[in-house]
């Protein structure tokens, strides 16, 4: 383990323990009837969906991909737990959600009906839930009669069961509650008329993270998203019924070489940064390639031996630049740290976010497969994710 350790170039460390905390902190906040979802999709928000999926097996009722090769890629690893697919599935796709009894979403009859016929053929029964668009205009049903009708002619279908119905916030994330309270709704009248008509499905969830921090708890699955891994869904969430959560994932790389510079030196691409005085400068080797924007460019800092070291000059593919003359203990083989904690001092993924003007989502969503994953327990490495071979 600790010569794999040395081996690697850029790494993100996931601590199972937040992760741990942080789903406890949900489960614990609601009445036990209440089921959890995790949200696992777009490689568990970068944080390795195949560990965490698995980390999370005996803990959620439910884990939630978007599409249905992510699904497949958690299945072949060995969990068994339900499956949701949140997003499209391409019609050629039917037979393996049937086959490896995924629970697909469905917005309209003809989805429906391409899971049926799937079942039927492998003669095996398919589970779906519901989409309804209370405000999203992005998948679903409109909440009209119209839709109560289809939704009849699914329950008709053979060899499919509605276990579920579900809707997604637009804007709970906000201060102001009213577009979100008026979504809950249309969501509760359209339900209404489910059951009026005789649809009576089991399970119905709405709330995602910034609904479970902020919001009375409401139906009988939630789902853990964001939250899950320690970031706040927008700096407008209050946590009014959660502890906060715990940060999940830090970024760290190494220096390759250190060296000084003289007065009015050019450095990176586009000579957009040039020394005012000798500067003592140590190249590291991340980029944009590995998630590190390039938008950090002149731009931010990093923390090396418990010391911030600012950016110089633009974020390249592989690479980048910081000033060092303030750490004159660094040398090569020393831990640079992009976000996370090195000593007393500390990044947020939210600060490089808003330094590369865009959400924490994309931010850990973006690390690439050229980036292990070292996961953490009690401080220690457990075990190491590398997408690609290392000897």
């Amino acid at each position: 383990m600790t010569d794999l350790l040395k081996s690697l170039r850029t790494w993100v460390e996931i601590d199972l323990d937040a992760l741990d905390y942080n789903f406890n902190c949900v489960k614990e906040s609601l009445p036990q009837n209440i089921k959890m979802l995790a949200v696992v999709k777009a490689n568990a928000y970068g944080h390795g969906a195949v560990k965490v999926a698995k980390f999370l097996e005996n803990k959620a009722d439910y884990l939630a991909v978007a599409a249905t090769d992510e699904a497949l890629e958690i299945r072949k690893s060995g969990v068994n737990s339900p499956i949701l697919l949140l997003g499209h599935i391409p019609y050629g796709d039917y037979d393996n959600v049937v086959k490896y009894d995924f629970t697909p979403t469905v917005s309209d009859f003809t989805e429906a009906k391409l899971l049926s016929d799937s079942a039927v053929k492998l003669e095996k029964t398919a589970k779906l839930h519901i989409a309804v668009d209370t405000g999203m205009s992005r998948i679903g049903f409109a909440d009209c009669d119209e839709s109560v009708d289809e939704i009849k002619k699914i329950k008709q279908l053979p060899n499919v069961i509605i276990e579920g119905v579900f809707s997604h916030f637009a804007a709970a994330d906000t201060t102001d509650k009213a577009y979100t309270e008026m979504q809950i709704s249309r969501f509760d009248s359209f339900t209404e008329k489910l059951e009026k008509a005789g649809v009576n499905i089991p399970i119905k969830h709405f709330y995602n993270s910034a609904g479970i921090a902020d919001l009375d708890s409401k139906y009988n699955m939630v789902r853990q998203g964001i939250i899950l891994y320690g970031l706040n869904p927008s700096d407008e969430v209050e946590y009014k019924n959660i502890k906060k959560p715990r940060p999940v994932m830090s970024m760290k790389t190494r220096v390759v070489q250190v060296k000084t510079v003289p007065e009015n030196t050019s450095i990176s691409y586009g000579c957009t940064y040039k020394t005012n005085a000798s500067t003592r400068v140590a190249t590291l080797c991340a980029g944009y390639a590995d998630g590190v924007p390039r938008l950090l460019s002149n731009n931010a800092e990093v923390l090396i031996r418990g010391k911030r070291a600012r950016i110089l000059g633009r974020v390249c593919m592989d690479q980048f630049m910081v000033d060092v003359t303030d750490i004159p203990e660094t040398e090569v083989g020393d831990t640079a740290t992009i976000f996370g904690k090195d000593g007393d001092d500390f990044i947020s993924v939210d600060v490089i976010a808003e330094k590369a003007g865009t959400i924490n989502y994309e931010i850990v969503c973006d690390i690439n497969s050229r980036v292990s994953r070292v996961y953490m327990k009690n401080g220690e490495a457990e075990s190491v994710f590398c997408y690609l071979p290392h000897e």
